[in-house]
């Protein structure tokens, strides 16, 4: 099969710029990177023939002699001729410089594990090379909480399943662990704490425990990002004649008007009322969406009453809709 361009492989013009061509290299990198993608042959090999890629165009000289013959400008339609493709991607980084590229990305030459790449015995092209301390596997953990608590933060105390490694046995058993919830936090949150996953299988770090929030539903308020929203049920008089009204929210007791011919449906903000954002400060909004309850039966004394107000009040709602067709 031909190989594809050097251009086409990394996404970019025949003119780009150095630091263009790094750019694209790195973020691909980070996509492809078998560390990020155990087990995933398919990324593997876009990983190579990237690395591969970036080998020629990072390279002045490589790039000017690609330019003018293709493929054909080294031995075998390799930039690595004779000598063969590099064994792992530490031989990657020290043959063309980019290093600091993967550092950034991964937290240290071949994806921040000691010895470079995944764990195992195998290069990324099949050869086997020395095996470092890795680091344990991290830990997810699911934790159901209230929609005040969430709101409000907590601390709570949570029973995980743990496994030691002692004198080369594998034992599992449970750990007690002291948790705090922060303000703000919604489905699918996450709270890391480093060093409580699964113990390293060769005296590395442990992995991490990641608690991940599941919020139960509130009867009466839903969130929506770090704003809140209620819908608020009033009486006719009170959406007629305006009225002052209570909502408990999780900080408390919060008061708002109602005002004279508040309309059905018609919504209020108050500001700095909703949730606290997780990141960054400040809280987001309250929507109070008001719900006008009509009564579901009305004597005949209250029926003529309507009827005069109606005699007072004549009105037409549905005057714009005259002459109006599907």
């Amino acid at each position: 099969m031909a190989k594809k361009d050097y251009y086409e492989v990394l996404g970019v013009g025949r003119g780009a710029a150095e630091d263009e061509i790094k750019r694209v290299f790195k973020k691909l990198a980070r996509k492809f990177h078998p560390d990020v993608n155990p087990g995933d042959k398919s990324a593997e090999d876009r990983f190579k023939e990237i690395s591969e890629a970036y080998a020629v165009l990072s390279d002045k000289d490589k790039r000017r002699k690609y330019d003018a013959m293709g493929h054909a400008a080294f031995s075998g339609g390799s930039p690595w001729g004779d000598r063969g493709a590099p064994q792992n991607v530490e031989d990657i980084l020290r043959e063309f410089g980019i290093g600091d590229i993967f550092g950034s990305i991964f937290g240290g030459a071949g994806g921040g594990r000691p010895g470079g790449g995944r764990p195992g015995g195998g290069g990324f092209w099949g050869a086997p090379r020395p095996q470092g301390p890795v680091k344990g596997n991290d830990v997810n953990y699911s934790m159901e909480i209230g929609f005040n608590d969430a709101l409000r933060g907590i601390s709570t105390t949570i029973t995980v399943p743990k496994i030691e490694n002692r004198g080369g046995q594998t034992r599992r058993t449970t750990e007690r662990i002291q948790v705090k919830v922060p303000p703000g936090v919604s489905n699918g949150s996450k709270i890391r704490l480093a060093g409580k996953g699964e113990p390293s299988p060769n005296g590395g770090p442990g992995g991490d425990l990641f608690i991940i929030t599941k919020v139960r539903p509130h009867e009466y308020f839903e969130r929506k990002g770090d704003n809140l929203h209620l819908d608020l049920p009033v009486s006719l008089s009170e959406a007629l004649l305006g009225t002052r009204v209570e909502i408990h929210t999780y900080e408390g007791t919060t008061k708002m008007t109602i005002p004279p011919c508040t309309q059905a449906g018609q919504t209020f903000r108050l500001n700095g009322k909703g949730a606290p954002r997780l990141k960054g400060s400040g809280k987001g909004d309250l929507y109070v969406k008001v719900q006008v309850q009509i009564p579901k039966h009305l004597d005949e004394g209250s029926q003529e009453l309507i009827r005069e107000f109606d005699r007072k009040n004549p009105a037409d709602p549905r005057s714009e809709m005259t002459g109006v067709s599907i």
